[in-house]
């Protein structure tokens, strides 16, 4: 093999981050000092992130779409000692939660490696509460509100990967604001540049709750189009700004963006036909067909209902088009994320290591 057996890992890591997974998995199998490089070192990846998607109640497998190949592949879960419920991508893995557990517990997961991790468990037990991670390195998760008991938990923690192994309380919050993200939020987060971690509620009309990490203040931006929004979610846009994507009746969709003053501005519209593809015409067309979930990052966004059906996707280079689910898979709800896969076996551990 020349000089490529004999290059430093840094380097040998850097010319395998231009490579897709399945070039890189070939790779590992050429000699041992390629398998040690791939298997230890993870430079920034070049290629475009994964789609990746749980069965919302925890299944035998997640399945995973290579977009440059438009592939997809079953990943088995079997090495699991239980089913787990996807919440938000960490770095290059998944940060799940335990379905058999009514209490908030969570896991480090990379389906690719079949490497999982636990968390510790929250200072204050609860149900249901809105998770946010902060995907710096080391990464970052904030919990706020949830249940317990009888009533909420107006409480704030944070967990910092690799600096303390538990939770730190970072003080209460506005009990109302506690009963609508434990109640009215899917999970979804997003942590703008501005330093401030938001959610998306869904009570009465569609806004966006936003916790301050600096200041631990407490604040509400309203959503566009709050009360005509069949269905909305949150993104992150490029440099780090926050965005909303929604849909309303007749197959109407936009992605949005917020400004500096509270304003949200059209980035993209969804063009009506395909829209009416994805929720439908009429409201009651779009609330029979079931919830139309959002999965994106700075460059791209996911819509779809469920994994046997079509997926709308938006590119901000190529726009809008249409992308077949997974095949000979029946119509199951399934939570998503973007992920660029990795294959070393220490990638999950490195924050602790």
């Amino acid at each position: 093999m020349g000089m490529w057996a004999v290059l430093p890992l840094d380097l040998l890591a850097r010319v395998f981050s231009f490579l897709p997974p399945d070039s890189v998995a070939r790779a590992m199998a050429a000699c041992k000092h390629w398998l040690a490089c791939a298997r230890s070192r993870a430079a920034a990846p070049r290629h475009a992130p994964w789609l990746i998607a749980l069965p919302a109640r925890g299944g035998p497998a997640c399945f995973a779409h290579d977009p440059a190949l438009n592939r997809w592949h079953a990943l088995p879960l079997d090495f699991l000692p239980c089913p787990l419920r996807l919440v938000a991508p960490v770095g290059r893995s998944l940060l799940c939660r335990l379905t058999a557990s009514s209490d908030l517990r969570l896991v480090l997961l990379n389906p690719f490696t079949r490497q999982f991790r636990h968390l510790p468990d929250l200072a204050t037990p609860r149900r249901n509460p809105a998770v946010g991670v902060i995907d710096s390195s080391p990464f970052s998760v904030i919990v706020a509100g949830g249940a317990s008991g009888s009533g909420y938990e107006p409480k704030v923690e944070l967990y910092e990967d690799g600096r303390v192994d538990r939770w730190e309380s970072l003080g209460p919050m506005p009990v109302e604001f506690a009963v609508r993200l434990t109640v009215w939020t899917p999970n979804e987060s997003v942590h703008a540049g501005d330093g401030a971690m938001y959610w998306m509620t869904s009570a009465r009309a569609y806004s966006v709750m936003g916790f301050d990490l600096r200041r631990r203040t407490w604040r509400e931006v309203k959503a566009p189009m709050a009360d005509q929004l069949e269905w909305a979610a949150l993104v992150r846009r490029p440099n780090r700004k926050l965005g909303l994507v929604g849909g309303a009746v007749g197959g109407q969709g936009t992605v949005w963006e917020l400004t500096d003053k509270d304003a949200w501005a059209a980035v993209a519209e969804v063009p009506a036909k395909l829209g009416q593809r994805i929720w439908g015409c009429r409201k009651e067309a779009a609330a029979l067909g079931g919830v139309v979930r959002c999965v994106g990052d700075e460059r791209t966004v996911y819509l779809f209902k469920d994994f046997g059906s079509e997926m709308l996707v938006w590119e901000e280079e190529r726009g809008w088009r249409l992308m077949e689910g997974r095949r000979r898979v029946s119509s199951t709800p399934i939570k998503a994320a973007l992920l660029h896969p990795t294959l070393s076996v220490a990638e999950i551990f490195h924050a602790s290591m």
